[in-house]
């Protein structure tokens, strides 16, 4: 995402979220914000808390964002890619968007049955001798625990609502979500445990090497300062090779599929 990008991710941004956007040129944007979202970014509590006690609506602020390189020196919060106020507008969208309930859309004219599958979808980050970021979609048909991988592939080219289609109806659901999710999580553990084995062996070689090399360097060393500063050294060695692998959740829902796909996923080999 560059600089030209960021501006117009602003506008879409604030616009979609009902805010006021008051000023809009190439690079400057000036916002006036909803009260959601000036309790989501401006983190002024106290302020809500007292306005609501007094029996006040509360007045949202009014924020303006630079995005060009040439204008940062200008009025306002200078945002750009790895900036903490565009991860946290990244974030926003992601709390948004975890969770969602669809059904698939179907043609028939006759009275279907649409079966429950809980599908997660997983960012799994090994880090260690190198980074590495693998996106994980597993769902869980709910009605005999049946688990499939690769699901948001399977289901891609399907059409889905947000309501129910006519003429159809849910099967209730045998295993609940929250099972689900302790399969979903055993499963992927096995999985990592296995993957990740020639990737812990190389990263533990790694770091042995550099924490191996630090002792050494250290050995004729036996001030205060030479003992600290090893062991900072040493905690920056841990913090970038020491083999870990990081399990985050990017979204998870029901998906309510037609008995033909439902019966197409599960006998996918």
């Amino acid at each position: 995402m560059n600089q030209a990008e960021i501006h117009e991710f602003l506008v879409q941004f604030f616009y979609k979220r009902q805010a006021t956007i008051e000023y809009n040129e190439q690079g400057i944007l000036r916002v006036k914000l909803t009260e959601e979202l000036d309790k989501r970014l401006m983190n002024r509590p106290f302020y809500w808390q007292y306005v609501k006690k007094i029996g006040h609506q509360g007045e949202p602020m009014t924020v303006t964002f630079i995005s060009d390189e040439n204008k940062k020196d200008e009025k306002g919060e200078w945002i750009h890619y790895g900036s903490p106020r565009l991860e946290q507008l990244f974030q926003i969208i992601l709390e948004e968007g975890k969770y969602t309930e669809l059904y698939e859309n179907n043609p028939s004219q006759d009275r279907q049955p649409l079966h429950p599958w809980f599908v997660c979808n997983l960012l799994v980050r090994y880090q260690g001798a190198y980074t590495h970021d693998e996106m994980v979609s597993v769902g869980v048909y709910l009605i005999n625990g049946t688990m499939r991988f690769k699901m948001m592939d399977e289901i891609l080219d399907q059409s889905f609502s947000t309501i129910i289609p006519d003429l159809c109806y849910k099967i209730p659901p045998i295993i609940s979500t929250k099972r689900a999710v302790l399969m979903i999580n055993e499963e992927i553990k096995e999985r990592i445990e296995m993957k990740s084995a020639a990737f812990a062996e190389q990263s533990n070689k790694l770091y042995e090497k550099e924490i191996k090399m630090t002792e050494q360097l250290f050995q004729q060393r036996e001030d205060d300062d030479g003992e600290l500063l090893k062991e900072n050294i040493e905690k920056q060695i841990y913090d970038r090779l020491y083999p870990k692998v990081h399990l985050k959740l990017v979204n998870c829902g029901l998906f309510y599929l037609s008995e033909t796909q439902s019966k197409n996923m599960m006998s996918i080999s």
